[in-house]
């Protein structure tokens, strides 16, 4: 199964390589683009319904292992509004626990307490 031209598993490594980015430390630089470094589990979330019962049991402890690493690497957003999601897009209602940056910089105010910052003394 593909989107956009891109294989399950290439979209899985895509997911595997921004968790791991997300663990080190997300830049501050990208703040206000955050939702966007998540495209890829986007991506993930409207391909799985299409693949197939097999496709899904062979793919699924990669993305449930991904999955949990991006959970204990993130916290939930404050916002009632969010508490529920209808779309499903759970990891869109996060944000990073760990940043790397200028501080003091203006954080979105749902980013609520603020994530530690690496680079602060």
């Amino acid at each position: 199964m593909e989107d956009d031209g891109m294989p399950v598993n290439t979209v899985l490594s895509h997911w595997r390589l921004t968790v791991q980015s997300i663990e080190a430390g997300f830049d501050l630089q990208w703040v206000f683009e955050w939702s966007n470094q998540l495209h890829h589990r986007d991506q993930l979330h409207a391909m799985w319904p299409l693949l197939s019962e097999q496709e899904q049991t062979r793919w699924q402890p990669f993305l449930s292992r991904w999955d949990e690493r991006f959970r204990a690497a993130t916290a939930p957003m404050q916002n009632p509004d969010t508490s529920v999601r209808q779309d499903g897009c759970w990891w869109q209602d996060r944000y990073p626990l760990r940043v790397t940056g200028e501080s003091g910089q203006e954080l979105p105010l749902l980013w609520s307490p603020p994530p530690a910052n690496l680079d602060a003394d």
